[in-house]
């Protein structure tokens, strides 16, 4: 055929396509977008007839000058795809903007939709349904408009005139392909629409993934280091070999552990690491500073959740990986096993994480033994990051326990900081505080007594802040240096300074000094301004609170006259971090009492509290060894405290504050914390002493005034607003069996005064509270005594329901050998075994397995527990069910197959697992179409599970998956807009998932021009779903053998 006969053929298609682009612009509705859009579409069809005139074609005839390249086989070949493309339009054209030539109704009906244990969609799957038909208003008329962007850029109207055709290059990136053409205002306002809507469907995606982590609140410590170091500081780290050598991504060195002394600015060091791993790494890189003042310093875990955190803020991969297990799950807040499940796949499947950690050594589990203490925190970051590129740094101090726990990990290597390191950054400190306290003075005095300051230090950062109080302006040269000559050398002697001073003053003085320090040290969190001087007002034989010894006026002055002069150098007073202040919402301030009382106390450094572990408090007993006295101390004062905040809520008039905001959160007033953590401290106390034990078992009575109150209170904060709960009148009983107090619940039992079957709350035993509370004592204590383990409470459940559904496992084992039935089913006839594997504990599963549970048992919404399992990815706990006799092909009524369940989820291993044990390798018919499980995969995005099934054997070529990628899953309708009544739950996942796919099926051999039975190939799917980057996969191939 001679080359005119091609360019000849081009003239009745485009005629079709403009009588296409007239039926498409009949359609016309009202309103400010749909204006938009016409104006748009008006614009479409104008290019598409320059186009056609630049190029030498018109609706009835092809001009003899036309576009040389029209004659080239290839370029006929594309554009050619690009009209038929347009002209498939037509086919829709009736409902221009419903697109449901290829979006059906419903999606895959999840039987037993995993969503019915929790939340039943979480919010930003439905921010993304609802912004999706806003988004399918636009992508007809984008998808006509990016046709003829790419007919412009194959064959472009400017080279119409030149003897011999342009060589087509390919471009560096897509938005080379856009016309050239002066860009238009509506085009402009459609772009900003559709970029706005991208960002709330993300940023409401990151606010239920944030929810669902858990990490503690963002602190101030990183950005708060990095404002107050002095310029050019710290910046010696950075030469130090082995940093060198642990920053080379190629080097075996991969946890590299930063120790010294306290008070040598370890965590300004880290705090200028991270700042220059963020500014230079192209890498991802998560930070999290543990302080002994802020949220998390009790769980080293928080840690990986704040990692975690940081990085899908950071990374859209590591955020598509943390939706797909969060899509997984029906718990409100990951547990510990997911979370750690959750950062192996992200370390895993990202390389080269480089992840910070400051202040290790302020966890209050450094010796305990559980599963949040440091030691078993190690282990299972050992375990985590094993074979992986990632990259580690912790600063601490030195500590033993850290050390065992570090040199146990591969490519471990460790840097001391010794005073020599620090020297220059302490002069640069030292005479920068000089200038600041000392104005008034010349240089060279300020220069002498910096220099002073800098060499009785001993390299502690913290002993020369600690000399700013002795900097005063009124002092001469000599003065200023004698007082730093006789000031102790070493933190340890500037304590004993302040701690002798307090001992000289008068009893009332050192008392409110005493009991600052005692609640700055020892409270659980950060106490206010405002709440602090309520609480030093306490003592335990106070029979009513001294309303009248409050202050007039909490200022400045009464910040310094009563609270740091009296404390000295062990106290201080900081301004709340921003994202604490999201918490109290009225710390809006309105005035400076405002802003001072809202202020929080705390120990001017972490070493104040271990110093203060070892002294001795007025009253509090002899002196003993120091590791003796440490833990004894910190007993003590745990006493103290639970003994103050019981007292404080038996105090007439301190409920009113509650009374009047509604049990709304205040930090003004010390009520909540008394509340909250009050308890807290009683659980803490090693061994009740005898008069805490009588404070509160005297409390929970009718006959304190305060004790509706306090119920109330509590019975809100276990269900808050659950209209199903209409049991609420709870019993000293339940409130202690629910409050953990297993010395009162004894003391209750010994006294006789309470029924085991007690149903006053919730129609709960108090059995299934305190298996609710995971009390292992007060379970066993109650069980003892006779409480009936299989009494039925809340939604049918029996206690060993609510112990396997927390995750524990001594709990269940108690109840199995204590007789508890393993079979019985709840309101959804689910059994333990159903839910233990539902939370993935597979010690508590052998154990039910072992005792005769139904292994096959199906509940009310189609799970069996090998089903659940394949759901939720649990692959240990797949293994045993196989292993006893767990039947691969079960699928219970209206309900899937363990092996779909597994591909849906995209659980990989797990689908593996399956296949290698049996699984049946059927497709699912849907809507009258069949979707083989590559389809599946491929609909959802997931690249990992498509791999995985090409390596099983799955065909990588059939249409059905390329299609389904190219669409986003819209095609054939397997994936669309979903109803919330109707409570199907449908993955979300962003483009990335998606282009992977599809990057992946194409190099595996799927055909770019393949086609289903109706003629749809993927360049007219993904052109129709507005998907660009997926419409590159497709033509930029051709175009590139254009070049050829």
């Amino acid at each position: 055929m001679e080359p005119v006969g091609l360019a000849v053929g081009l003239v009745g298609l485009f005629s079709t396509c403009m009588d296409v682009m007239q039926r498409v612009d009949s359609y016309r509705t009202a309103g400010r977008d749909s204006r938009q859009l016409d104006a748009q579409l008006n614009a479409t069809m104008h290019l598409f007839g320059r186009w056609g005139d630049g190029v030498g074609i018109s609706k009835d005839k092809l001009s003899d000058s036309h576009h040389p390249d029209l004659d080239n086989p290839r370029t006929f070949a594309v554009v050619q795809g690009l009209l038929n493309s347009i002209k498939d339009f037509s086919g829709t054209s009736d409902e221009p903007l419903g697109a449901k030539a290829l979006q059906k109704t419903p999606s895959f009906p999840m039987a037993g939709d995993l969503s019915t244990h929790g939340s039943k969609i979480s919010r930003w799957q439905k921010t993304t349904w609802s912004l999706r038909g806003k988004l399918k208003q636009t992508t007809h008329v984008q998808a006509l408009a990016s046709l003829v962007s790419d007919l412009y850029s194959v064959v472009s109207p400017d080279t119409a005139t030149s003897m011999s055709p342009k060589a087509l290059t390919r471009n560096p990136s897509f938005k080379d392909l856009s016309i050239k053409a002066p860009p238009q205002p509506y085009s402009e306002e459609i772009r900003e629409l559709l970029e706005r809507i991208e960002k709330e469907m993300e940023a409401e995606q990151i606010r239920d993934l944030h929810a669902w982590l858990g990490a503690p609140k963002l602190n101030d410590v990183f950005s708060d280091s990095n404002d107050k170091r002095v310029e050019e500081t710290c910046e010696w780290i950075l030469r130090r070999d082995e940093f060198l050598e642990w920053q080379k991504p190629s080097s075996p060195s991969q946890v590299l552990w930063i120790k010294g002394p306290a008070g040598f600015g370890k965590t300004f060091l880290c705090a200028k690491i991270v700042q220059e791993l963020e500014s230079t790494a192209q890498r991802p890189v998560a930070h999290f500073f543990l302080s002994s003042r802020y949220e998390g310093r009790d769980d080293p875990f928080s840690t990986i959740r704040a990692w975690l955190t940081i990085l899908i803020q950071r990374n859209s991969t590591i955020r598509d990986m943390v939706a797909r297990a969060r899509l997984s799950q029906h718990e409100s807040l990951a547990n510990q096993a997911t979370i750690l499940r959750v950062f192996r796949d992200v370390v895993v499947g990202t390389p080269d994480c480089v992840l910070v950690l400051d202040g290790l050594d302020e966890c209050t589990g450094m010796t305990s033994t559980d599963t949040k203490s440091v030691p078993h925190f190690l282990r299972e970051l050992r375990k985590a990051i094993t074979n992986t590129t990632t990259k580690i740094l912790i600063s601490s101090r030195g500590d033993a326990l850290i050390q065992q726990g570090l040199s146990e990990f591969t490519g471990y290597s460790e840097y001391t900081i010794i005073p020599d390191d620090v020297g220059a950054d302490l002069m640069a400190y030292s005479s920068e505080l000089v200038k600041a306290k000392l104005p008034n003075k010349d240089e060279p005095t300020r220069a002498s007594i910096a220099q002073r300051m800098k060499d009785r230090s001993e390299g502690q950062f913290q002993w020369v802040k600690l000399q700013e109080g002795s900097l005063r302006k009124g002092r001469s040269r000599k003065q200023l240096e004698r007082k730093i000559d006789e000031t102790p050398s070493g933190l340890d002697s500037l304590y004993d300074r302040e701690w002798n001073r307090i001992n000289s003053m008068g009893d009332s003085d050192k008392d409110r000094a005493f009991s600052l320090l005692r609640w700055a040290a020892f409270a659980f969190r950060p106490l206010t301004v405002y709440e602090i001087t309520e609480s030093v007002l306490i003592t335990e034989d106070l029979e009513e609170f001294p309303f009248e010894e409050m202050p007039d006026c909490v200022d400045h002055d009464y910040v310094d006259s009563m609270i740091l002069e009296l404390c000295g150098s062990l106290i201080e007073v900081r301004h709340v971090s921003s994202s604490r202040n999201i918490e109290y919402p009225e710390r809006i301030q309105e005035s400076e009492q405002e802003s001072v009382g809202l202020q929080e106390v705390h120990l001017s450094h972490f070493s104040v509290k271990e110093y203060l572990l070892l002294k001795t408090f007025p009253g509090t007993g002899a002196l003993l060894s120091n590791e003796t006295l440490r833990v004894a101390n910190l007993n003590i004062h745990n006493t103290i405290l639970a003994k103050l905040c019981l007292r404080f809520i038996s105090f007439r008039g301190v409920w009113e504050i509650l009374k009047m905001n509604n049990n709304e959160r205040s930090a003004k007033h010390f009520t909540f914390y008394a509340v909250d953590e009050g308890l807290e401290h009683c659980r803490g106390v090693e061994t009740m002493d005898p008069d805490l034990q009588q404070a509160f078992n005297a409390f929970p009575y009718s006959l304190n005034e305060n004790w509706p109150f306090m119920r109330e209170f509590v019975e809100t904060r276990i269900f808050d607003a659950d209209p199903d709960i209409q049991e609420r009148s709870m019993t000293p009983f339940v409130f202690a069996v629910c409050s953990g107090l297993t010395d009162t619940v004894a003391h209750i039992i010994r006294e006789g005064s309470f029924d085991m079957e007690d149903r006053s709350f919730g129609n709960s035993t108090p059995l299934f509270w305190a298996c609710f509370v995971e009390s292992q004592d007060i379970v066993e204590l109650l069980v003892d005594n006779g409480a009936d383990i299989n009494a039925r409470c809340r939604q049918g459940q029996v206690p060993l329901h609510i112990s396997v559904e927390d995750g524990g496992d001594g709990i269940a084992k108690h109840l199995i050998s204590k007789g508890a039935d393993v079979s019985v089913v709840d309101d959804e006839r689910q059994t333990p075994l159903n839910l233990a594997s539902m939370s993935g504990n597979t010690e508590v599963v052998r154990q039910l397995i072992d005792s005769g549970a139904d292994i096959s048992h199906e509940t009310a919404d189609g799970f069996t527990p090998l089903s659940m399992a394949s759901s939720r990815g649990f692959l240990e706990l797949a293994k045993l069910l196989i292993k006893s006799g767990a039947d691969v092909n079960q699928v219970a009524a209206n309900s899937h197959p363990p092996l779909f369940l597994a591909v849906w989820c995209n659980h990989s291993e797990l689908a593996e697992l399956l296949i290698d044990e049996g699984a049946a390798l059927d497709g699912i018919e849907f809507q009258g179409r069949v979707f083989s499980l590559l389809a599946v995969a491929a609909g959802n995005g997931h690249r990992k599970m498509a791999k995985a099934l090409i390596r099983k054997g799955f065909n990588p070529t059939e249409t059905q998956s390329l299609l389904l990628a190219a669409s986003y899953g819209a095609y054939g309708g397997f994936s669309i807009d979903f109803d919330a009544k109707e409570a199907a739950e449908s993955p979300d996942f962003p483009r990335s998932g998606y282009q992977q796919v599809l990057k992946l099926l194409l190099q595996s051999g799927a055909d770019v021009n393949a086609s289903d039975a109706g003629g749809y190939t993927p360049l007219y799917i993904a052109s129709f779903c507005g998907h660009l980057v997926e419409r590159q996969h497709f033509i930029l191939p051709a175009r590139w053998g254009i070049c050829e």
